[in-house]
């Protein structure tokens, strides 16, 4: 008896190993299919029906985009690694322009069901609806011409989210303006009920949604036109599917300039950063991020003082060649829920022949980003920063390797440039052995070797890293990463 529990227990194991595959994600390489030819794959999603990925995009071959040769076809793959192309998804589609193909299944009818945009002349946008009883397809067309509440206005870009009650929604974009809402569909999928969100955001488009521990997450940002830039990831949050989203900062742009100087562990004095004072009396802020949480309990800060305004050269009646030395004051502060936090601290002075070296000691912590702020009292316009050394509590300094990036907040964040130079198109929930994980998916537009946008590629971001409030912490680029994910 003992033996057979233990060869029962033997397949059982061994059943939940196969039933688990481990993934990599390469955002450097090119994905092909299984004939070797280059995935054409656009501006769509990738969902898990059964044990299998399917996804859904844009084909546009050797176009600019803006053209009446585009298709939309789908993909499908057992582990997201290896594609193989199932073909084409309409059935006869009317000549037009096409983008934006987003299907979703209805356990009531048991029907897949595809909500695409389309232009029967640019830019007289509309939604088509079709169906299919397989996720490959082919898809037949119901309506080419689907109202929205705001239809009047043009439709473009859309997104599709399911809840966990099986209600549908779709988040679209007007033609005019370019303003984003959300707006409830039918029991069936195939038309809206006119239930609308109101505006949420304008000059926008390429939404996203998803849910996690009960909050709604309404993603998008301005639009690209196929920018090669990319574009950022506003990020809105809400206890309601179609209400009460709150702002929550851009998780896609750069914080400010990068300043790689101040982290590099160099110390020399004619390398420096330069803080300028801007407008409001105030100087830009600098603000350091970890890409893994770091221990900390001090700041040293290497101010450089050679750089001073001097007299006129001759000027006999002066009794000072240079300004006087001074000494900023610098306010710590960490982001806490999506928001800027003081951390209280000690301040001391260390004065030398080239640098003030600032230290400001404080409890320890664990910190993602922190942002020092100089005081507006600073009697000149621009302060100089050579470096700025951080310690753990062993005292122990935080080298360049454990990858700090630092940067000077001394433009608009909302007009900076996106640190992942992507247009979004989905977030995709994968069941994994840590559990649902928010992979973040965008169109490297340009990115083509070969110049033809049809081999563009796309960015497939490592899982999204969420705060103890829910709140998503910016985003990073990453060549490659890897998973475990269960069938």
């Amino acid at each position: 008896m003992k033996q057979i529990l233990i060869l029962i227990f033997s397949f059982f194991f061994s059943g939940l190993l196969l039933a688990q595959k481990e993934i990599v994600i390469n955002n450097l390489k090119s994905r092909v299919d299984t004939d070797g030819n280059i995935v054409d794959a656009h501006d769509g999603r990738i969902v898990k029906y059964g044990n299998r990925f399917y996804w859904y995009g844009t084909a546009y071959g050797n176009t600019s985009g803006f053209s009446r040769n585009s298709y939309y076809q789908c993909y499908s793959s057992s582990d997201m690694m290896n594609w193989r192309r199932e073909g084409r998804l309409l059935e006869n589609p009317p000549s037009g322009y096409y983008y934006r193909p987003h299907v979703i299944y209805n356990k009531k009818t048991k029907k897949y069901v595809l909500w695409y945009n389309w232009y029967p002349v640019l830019w007289d946008g509309k939604f088509g609806v079709a169906v299919s009883d397989k996720p490959e397809g082919p898809f037949k067309i119901v309506n080419t011409d689907v109202k929205v509440l705001n239809s009047k206005y043009g439709v473009g870009d859309l997104a599709l989210f399911v809840d966990d009650d099986d209600t549908a929604y779709i988040l679209y974009n007007t033609i005019e303006g370019h303003k984003g809402s959300i707006e409830k569909l039918s029991d069936n999928y195939l038309k809206s009920t006119l239930e609308n969100s109101g505006y949420l955001t304008e000059g926008c488009e390429a939404s996203a949604m998803f849910k996690r521990d009960g909050k709604y997450y309404f993603l998008i940002d301005q639009t690209c036109c196929f920018c090669n830039e990319g574009s950022g990831v506003r990020v809105h949050i809400s206890d309601k599917p179609m209400s009460g989203f709150q702002f929550k900062g851009n998780i896609n742009r750069f914080p400010g300039v990068p300043a790689p100087a101040l982290t590099d562990g160099m110390i020399a004095p004619n390398m420096y950063s330069m803080i300028g004072r801007r407008p409001d009396n105030s100087f830009s802020p600098v603000q350091i991020d970890f890409y893994n949480e770091c221990q900390i309990e001090h700041l040293q800060i290497y101010q450089f003082t050679g750089n001073r305004s001097g007299t006129y050269c001759g000027d006999t009646l002066s009794l000072k060649r240079h300004d006087d030395i001074a000494v900023p004051q610098f306010e710590l502060l960490t982001r806490q829920n999506g928001e800027w936090h003081e951390i209280v601290t000690e301040t001391s002075v260390e004065r030398t022949s080239m640098y003030n070296i600032i230290t400001l000691k404080f409890k320890a912590a664990g910190l993602k980003s922190f942002m020092l702020k100089a005081s507006a009292n600073y009697p000149y316009n621009e302060i100089f920063i050579n470096e700025i050394n951080m310690y753990g509590p062993d005292n122990k300094i935080i080298k360049p390797e454990d990858k700090v990036f630092a940067y000077i907040n001394n433009i608009d964040p909302a007009h900076s440039t996106p640190m992942i130079p992507a247009q979004q198109t989905f977030v995709m929930p994968l069941e994994t052995t840590k559990g649902i994980e928010y992979i973040w998916m965008g169109d490297l537009w340009g990115s083509a070797s070969d110049n033809v946008k049809g081999h563009d590629q796309q960015y497939w971001g490592r899982p999204l890293v969420f705060d103890a409030d829910g709140n998503i912490e910016p985003m990073m680029w990453v060549d490659e990463w890897h998973t475990t994910v269960t069938d």
